[in-house]
């Protein structure tokens, strides 16, 4: 078959949506089709110059995100939106449109795009929107925006051939949703690839990381994260190393509140790339797992994957599905992040317990076996063929 992939960004980017797409992405064309992916040009914010993107990848042009302000992220998604559609008309004809959303307007374009080429329509969810801005409290039921998101949402189950999500709760949540039961689980996990990276000694030395304990935090540095909760326990914990990695909106807020209270043992590290999140999952103690909020139940933050896959114990602040796959591994504790006494006393279990080799291996190995992106993403393939073959 000749498909389109349809999404927000794609590689060089190393966002959610890129690595899930990329990993999505390979198995399709390792089965054998023929795939475009079409992407905004988000996906080369911070790379030089010059970049030639591979055969079969498209950038359509939006507002740069790179503040993350509302007026931004509104002239990212509306103008991404149209020019997305406007990209794929010069991309020939596909038999299948897929689509990962968020952002939650590209599916609008990829309804136009789907009945242009007579294609049938295939929607990732990788978060529902507009119920996981009504978990975070970022707007509610009944509002401007929530009535906005909704309709485009029911435009965009009603026109699809099969929906896929991340996660058993988002799958739950999707089928009163999807006309016929058409939406199945196509789980994250821990991309293969990204185990086949190599310690960074230079790394290791610039940053101490033998010099622990260690509580490491790798992701981006926003509001969605309720980072201030793991300063909360920096503050009361000196004897412990915090390394946060990453950027983002709320990471000036975070650093003037370390410089205001004196919070002497955190530290700001930047970005690091795959080898050197490896590397700082692979010597951390502590890797911290964030959920804003617990009404987030059907969420299942992808860092969870890789801290696993080093053999890191995992600090988790969720409830819900997250909780339900640490549990299932056993390598780390979990509390509500609204519950800061016990999250603290979690926090205190796992340094207090040093976990033998033998237990963070068998941890690895649970993972790998358990919840390979690539297995699933053979699932995803072979669902996407019978989908496509019922009407043949």
């Amino acid at each position: 078959m000749r498909i389109l992939y349809l999404a927000d960004t794609y590689r060089p980017a190393r966002t959610a949506c890129a690595n899930r797409t990329a990993v999505l992405v390979g198995a399709l064309r390792d089965a054998g089709h023929d795939v475009s992916v079409l992407a905004s040009t988000d996906s080369l914010i911070g790379v030089p110059g010059g970049y030639e993107p591979p055969a079969g990848v498209t950038y359509f042009e939006t507002f740069p995100l790179v503040e993350k302000t509302l007026a931004n992220r509104l002239r990212n998604n509306f103008g991404g939106a149209h020019e997305a559609v406007k990209a794929a008309d010069r991309l020939g004809d596909f038999d299948v449109v897929v689509c990962t959303t968020p952002p939650l307007l590209l599916t609008s374009s990829a309804v136009k795009i789907a009945r242009k080429k007579r294609a049938k329509l295939v929607i990732d969810v990788r978060d529902v929107w507009p119920d996981v801005a009504y978990e975070m409290g970022s707007f509610e039921p009944g509002s401007l925006y929530g009535r906005f998101f909704e309709r485009i949402a029911r435009k965009a189950y009603a026109a699809s051939d099969l929906v896929v999500s991340v996660s058993p709760g988002k799958v739950e949540k999707l089928k009163g949703r999807v006309p016929d039961g058409r939406v199945v689980l196509v789980p994250n996990g821990i991309d293969e690839a990204f185990l086949e990276n190599d310690v960074d000694p230079t790394l290791v030395e610039r940053l101490r990381l033998d010099d622990g304990p260690v509580c490491a935090y790798v992701g981006n540095i926003g509001l969605a994260q309720g980072l201030g909760t793991l300063l909360d326990i920096a503050k009361v914990r000196p004897g412990v190393r915090f390394l946060l990695f990453g950027d983002g909106a709320d990471r000036a807020s975070l650093e003037a509140r370390v410089e205001a209270e004196g919070i002497g043992n955190v530290e700001f590290c930047g970005k690091v790339g795959a080898g050197g999140v490896y590397t700082v999952l692979k010597h951390a103690d502590v890797s911290y797992v964030p959920l804003v909020s617990s009404r987030l139940r059907d969420s299942i933050p992808t860092k969870i994957y890789e801290a696993l896959a080093c053999g890191c114990p995992v600090l988790l602040a969720a409830e819900g599905d997250a909780a339900d796959l640490l549990d299932a591994c056993g390598l780390g504790a979990h509390a509500a992040p609204e519950d800061p006494s016990s999250l603290l006393d979690a926090f205190d279990r796992l340094i207090e317990r040093p976990y033998l080799d033998g237990e963070r291996a068998a941890a690895s190995k649970w993972v790998v076996e358990n919840h390979s992106r690539q297995k699933f993403a053979k699932a995803f393939v072979n669902k996407i063929e019978k989908m496509a073959g019922q009407d043949a």
